[in-house]
């Protein structure tokens, strides 16, 4: 459907895309992920030719489209800011896109209605952008982007500025949307909870280079490298040389003996270890079992479904748990936690 291919930009002597390829099937939902300044925008931008490529090429369904101008593009596009025209109503908006693409009076009106159908808003019609909630507008943009059947949808940060029960409903509807419909995505985030929730795949980006192009679950369990696995999701790190004992391949980082996975790791290697909160334990008393160290409770923060805890180890490093709920422990108390070696991350 959409490949890029060694996609560079600079400006000037800025690089802020450096050979960068991907490629998105037929109906996928594929998030670029990344902190700002990344490349993130820059490349989207190239993809729906708003962008001049330094090097490298953009296909779309075969065609190479890197020098045809945006309106040459199927391409639906959703900012941040919905750029919708305050002074039309909501289906004058959605219309506007239609006649832009040569629609006829009778189709306009009839694809103006599914699409207010579509994304639940059939009685908004009439209304004008401002009357509307951020979540709306948000909507009517999509349906705006969707109602002339682009060949790919690109949505550049849409939910940034959402509060968050109404970034976590309208990730919903927006999943639910794209599935519906079955159009090509590319989504725009540096939200780490919107990349893993939604997409099918991540192109996860740092300083104009692509870190890891894999599903969520792989990007969040199996990082290949230190940046991805700080950038996505919370954890605990150690560090130290590799060294075998009994069989096992272990790890001392100061007082603490650290049992690793099977992984091949060989001696003297020096490895960043990470383990995410969930799986690391936490009682009052020890177990016996391996990778079990005491610490004190230092923070607590009750999150709802859940408790985030923060220990402070012996060692005076910091480790980072998820507990059950208002868990029976308080900050100052003493507490054992331990992780099995299988969950530790090995970079």
């Amino acid at each position: 459907m959409l490949e890029v291919e060694n996609f560079t930009k600079y400006y000037g002597d800025l690089c802020a895309v450096e050979d960068l390829s991907f490629h998105i099937e037929e109906g996928e939902f594929v998030t670029l992920l990344g902190p700002s300044g990344c490349g993130k925008s820059t490349t989207l931008h190239a993809i729906a030719g708003l962008v001049e490529p330094t090097d490298g090429r953009i296909l779309l369904r075969g065609e190479d489209v890197t020098e045809l101008p945006p309106e040459k593009r199927n391409i639906g596009m959703a900012f941040q800011s919905t750029a919708l025209f305050p002074h039309m109503t909501v289906r004058e908006n959605i219309a506007y896109g239609l006649k832009m693409h040569g629609y006829s009076t009778g189709d306009i009106e009839d694809r103006v209605e599914e699409s207010l159908q579509l994304v639940d808003m059939p009685d908004h019609g009439d209304h004008k952008p401002g009357e509307l909630s951020g979540g709306q507008q948000q909507r009517v943009s999509l349906a705006r982007s969707l109602a002339y059947e682009p060949d790919i949808l690109l949505l550049d940060e849409p939910l940034t500025g959402l509060d968050r029960v109404l970034r976590e409903e309208m990730r919903g509807w927006l999943n639910r949307i794209q599935r519906e419909v079955g159009v090509t995505t590319l989504y725009v985030t540096h939200d780490q909870e919107d990349a893993l929730s939604m997409s099918d795949k991540v192109v996860v980006l740092n300083d104009g280079k692509a870190q890891q192009i894999a599903s969520p679950e792989e990007i969040y369990e199996t990082p290949t490298n230190p940046f991805v696995a700080e950038f996505v999701g919370k954890s605990t790190q150690f560090d130290g040389q590799v060294t075998h004992e009994d069989g096992r391949a272990v790890v001392y980082n100061d007082s603490k003996r650290i049992t690793l996975p099977d992984s091949g790791v060989s001696d003297d290697q020096s490895v960043a270890l990470y383990v995410r909160p969930e799986d690391i334990d936490v009682s009052p008393d020890p177990t016996g079992a391996e990778n079990e160290f005491l610490g004190t409770v230092t923070d607590i923060a009750n999150l709802g479904n859940r408790a985030e805890m923060t220990i402070e180890l012996e060692d005076e490093s910091t480790a980072l748990a998820h507990t059950t709920r208002f868990p029976d422990i308080e900050i100052g108390d003493d507490v054992y936690l331990r992780f099995p070696a299988e969950r530790v991350i090995v970079l």
